[in-house]
């Protein structure tokens, strides 16, 4: 099927599977009728036929655009329907927009990579287009935050990362702790000193509350 005629015509898209991440945040597994190419960092708009759409950007790898992986928080009207969705619903896309991560200009580079609750999405297709290219980076550090440990999205992927390149480091770190928590407690910029960072040669991207982005930039 060709590409709609508009660009404000969204492209119709399956709901495979939805993944319970944490109380209040899900991962859609989306199939759409055409691929949907993507950058690592552009955002769709996801559309809720007959109610709306919000933008999202991706959080599956870019080098599979035959289907997509959107996480997504409870926090309004298109995300409370969207919640309340099983595997069949018919949904749209539009886009991809924006320009993404600048990737040409990260290469070469030590990169540090801060996240903080559900901002630990769309750095995870960041991660994905990292570990295609991995010999392009001399070392990578994931720190990542959350309020609880029941609130850390996709943990079982974070333990597979944590042995996955002996140049990615992963620190992961909740502000209280629970359930037996062994791991770091503090907001997710206490880990900053436990890494060591050469600053002309590190690149940072950071995506999390806006008071966790503030203090992990200073």
């Amino acid at each position: 099927m060709s590409k709609p005629a508009s660009p404000y015509r969204p492209i119709p898209v399956t709901l495979e599977k939805v993944v319970q991440e944490t109380p209040n945040i899900k991962t859609f597994f989306l199939k759409p009728e055409q691929p949907v190419p993507f950058r690592t960092g552009q955002f769709i708009e996801l559309t809720v036929p007959g109610l709306g759409e919000a933008p999202f950007t991706p959080s599956s790898s870019p080098a599979d655009p035959d289907k997509m992986e959107v996480t997504i928080m409870k926090a309004g009207v298109v995300t409370d329907r969207l919640h309340s969705l099983e595997a069949g619903a018919k949904l749209g896309v539009r886009g991809p927009y924006g320009k993404g991560y600048p990737m040409d200009d990260l290469y070469g580079r030590e990169l540090l990579i801060l996240g903080g609750g559900v901002g630990l999405a769309p750095l995870r297709s960041l991660l994905y287009q990292i570990f295609e290219d991995m010999d392009k980076f001399p070392r990578v550090m994931l720190l990542y935050g959350a309020k609880t440990p029941a609130d850390l999205v996709y943990p079982s992927q974070i333990a597979e990362w944590t042995k996955r390149d002996k140049k990615l480091e992963v620190l992961v770190t909740v502000d209280a702790a629970a359930n037996g928590w062994k791991g770091n407690v503090g907001v997710v910029t206490t880990l900053l000193p436990k890494v060591q960072l050469n600053l002309d040669k590190t690149a940072a991207i950071v995506c999390g509350p806006p008071i966790m982005m503030k203090f992990g930039t200073l």
